[in-house]
This record gives C-alpha cells, structure tokens and sequence, in this order.
C-alpha cells in the first residue's frame, strides 16, 4: 500500500492564528465598505429623471411661454393700435342681448288677462276677468278711449279672456270663456258677429287665440281632448293640431311665424310646443331651471324681427327666444325682461302679450291691474 509521502505542515498556534484572522476579517469588510460606498455614489451620480418628471417640466415650461406670447401680444396690440384688447382680431366680439326698456303704463284695468294691438300700436285691447267684465281700449298713449261690450242678443254670464287682431281688416276677436264663443268687433268697437267654427266644432271651448300675417287664425280649444284649431282666412276650418305623445293641459297661446310654424304655449305641462305647418310637432322649449326655461308660460307672441315672447306667468317675467333654425328644435333664449314686484318694470302674474310693428311689446300685469308697454 503506496503511503502519502509529503510531510504534514506544522500546526498554527493559537495566539499567531487569532490575530492573523481578524487582520484578515477587517481587511475584507473595509474592502466591502469601500466598494459599497463607491457603488452608491456612482448610482446617486448617474440615476436618471423620471420620465414623469420631465414632461412636467416640459409641459409647465410651454405653459409659461404661451402665458409670457400672449402677455406680449396683447402688450404689443395696445402699444401700437391704442385699442381695447377686446377688439383683437383673435376676441370673438361679445354677444349682445338686446331687451326693450320699460315705457309706461296704462291703469284701470281689473285683472287683465289678454292684450293685442293694431300694427301701428294706436289702439290696444285688453281683456279684464274682473270687474266689469268687458274689453278695454286704449289709444297708443295708454289713454282709455272705449269698451267692447258681448252682444246684447247672448244673455248670461261672460267673461273675456284672450283677445286679437286680424292683420287684414283691423277686426277685433274676442274669446269668451263661460259662453264658449268668439265675438268679433270692427275696428270703432261695433259688434259684427259670432265667430262660426262649424258643425263639426259646436261645444267647443275656445281660448287663445292667434293670427297669421295672411289671417289665418288658430284658436286653442281647452276641451276634451285639448286641441289647437286652424282656420283659414275665410274662416274654413283646415286642421286640428295635437300632441302625438303627451297631450296638451289647458293651452292659453298660439301664434305662426314666418315660415308657418306654429308655437303653442302648452300652459300646465310648463313648456312651448311648435308644431310645422302641416302640424307635426317639432320641438319646443321644456319647464325646468336652466336659462331659458320656463314655469307657466301663458300669453305668447312673435314680432317681426322673429323674436317670439313668452309670458312665464309664475316667473313674472317675459322671456324672449329667437326663433329656431332649420335644424334646431329648440328656441334660442336671448333674455328676459320684468322682475317680480309692484313698480314700473315689476309683473305680478304677467299674462296676456302682444306686439307690434314699432318695436313695442304689450304685456298685462293681472295681479297689478295694468297694462305695461315696453319698447326697443
């Protein structure tokens, strides 16, 4: 058996060995220290941004330049032109809302609910439900100058409600809600005759009531079911027009613009309803709490310049819509004019609305026993 022939190294002694251990053991920790420390700094040294970070910056930086372009457009604009920085080129110009001012007003009216006015605005018809239930006539500087009395022939109770002028012949027509007629007047205030809606129609309960440029008339009719009529200007009735889905509640207005399309203040249901002239419903104005909305929207007119005007009777305020394009189904709201209250300029419970060529708008204030003009 072969033997391991080299010699075995001497054994250590314990004391040489100890110290030689440690030495070796501090030496290796300072090393690692060193390379630790050198390996942070290099990292603290080469870490990046984050990219989060950058584009912040970036972002807040262009920020800051566009801020510093336009303080020097503007700067620039007014050193070199002296103008308004509104009237920059960049600055859409401000929409202007154009109301009529309050003009005066005509008393002696008892709870006036219907108004209307000639073309030219020298004689005004005002309907009072109150009193002496008759129509009152004023000349177009408010003064009182006659009355419209019913018939002597129709025996009974009457009151009138709503009241119009027909465009073609000045003829004055006046609905009677306890009767259920239409008594038509000359422009001197002498009784004609009762308006005939036909066969088809007796028992009818008109309303409102509105004319055409043509003198076409439309008549609203609060029975059941609630319903607008149109009659031609020969007074032929052409159709009735209703709601496809949720019906009329007690319609108190109706008036065509330009282009035949009828606006009907849906009174109860809170909103305006337009229907085309082959009466399909279009759209309308809603009850609710934006701008432009409405609450009770009774008496409803529409001028020349195509402005249409609504009595918000529990908002005690007339609003003013332009009236809507091809493609739109709502109304433009442009503003309103009137503020709850007793003095000039102030409605309590406005009702009855009415215009004419001159740019003035007739308005009754019911509660207020009065009837307010305003004029552009």
């Amino acid at each position: 058996m072969t033997e391991n022939m080299t010699p075995p190294e001497p054994a250590p002694s314990a004391a040489g060995a100890a110290p030689s251990g440690a030495g070796a053991s501090l030496a290796m920790a300072g090393a690692g220290a060193g390379a630790a420390a050198a390996v942070v700094g290099a990292e603290v040294a080469t870490a990046p941004t984050p990219p989060r970070r950058r584009r912040r910056r970036v972002f807040l930086l262009l920020f800051l330049l566009i801020i510093l372009g336009l303080v020097a457009l503007f700067a620039g604009w007014y050193l070199v032109t002296r103008k308004p920085v509104s009237e920059l080129p960049i600055v859409p110009p401000p929409v202007q809302v154009v109301v009529p001012s309050y003009g005066f007003s005509a008393y002696g009216v008892s709870s006036g609910t219907g108004v209307a006015a000639t073309p030219s605005g020298d004689r005004i018809y005002v309907t009072q439900t109150g009193g002496d239930k008759v129509v009152k006539v004023f000349d177009g500087k408010g003064k009182e100058i006659g009355v419209l009395r019913p018939p002597a022939a129709s025996a009974g109770d009457h009151v009138p409600v709503y009241v119009a002028v027909n465009p073609t012949n000045q003829d004055v027509y006046v609905s009677d809600r306890i009767t259920g007629e239409i008594y038509v007047y000359s422009p001197e205030g002498v009784y004609r005759r009762t308006f005939d809606p036909g066969t088809d129609r007796k028992g009818w309960q008109p309303l409102g009531l509105g004319f055409g440029k043509d003198g076409t008339l439309y008549v609203t009719d609060v029975g059941a079911p609630m319903k607008v009529h149109q009659f031609a200007p020969d007074g032929t009735w052409v159709r009735a027009i209703q709601p496809t889905d949720t019906p009329f509640s007690y319609p108190n207005g109706a008036v065509p613009d330009s282009n035949g399309n009828v606006y009907v203040t849906d009174s109860n249901n809170g909103r305006v309803r337009v229907f085309a002239p082959d009466g399909t419903e279009l759209g309308g104005i809603s009850r609710g709490v934006r701008e432009g909305d409405l609450g009770l929207p009774r008496g409803i007119a529409i001028d020349d310049q195509n402005r249409i005007y609504v009595a918000d009777t529990t908002g005690n305020t007339v609003m003013i819509y332009k009236v809507p394009g091809p493609d739109d189904r709502r109304p433009v709201f442009v503003g309103r004019f009137g503020v709850q209250g007793t003095g000039d300029g102030q409605f309590e419970f406005p009702n009855g609305i009415a215009v004419d060529t001159r740019g003035r708008v007739y308005v009754t204030d019911m509660a207020n026993d009065r009837m307010q003009i305003w004029s552009y």
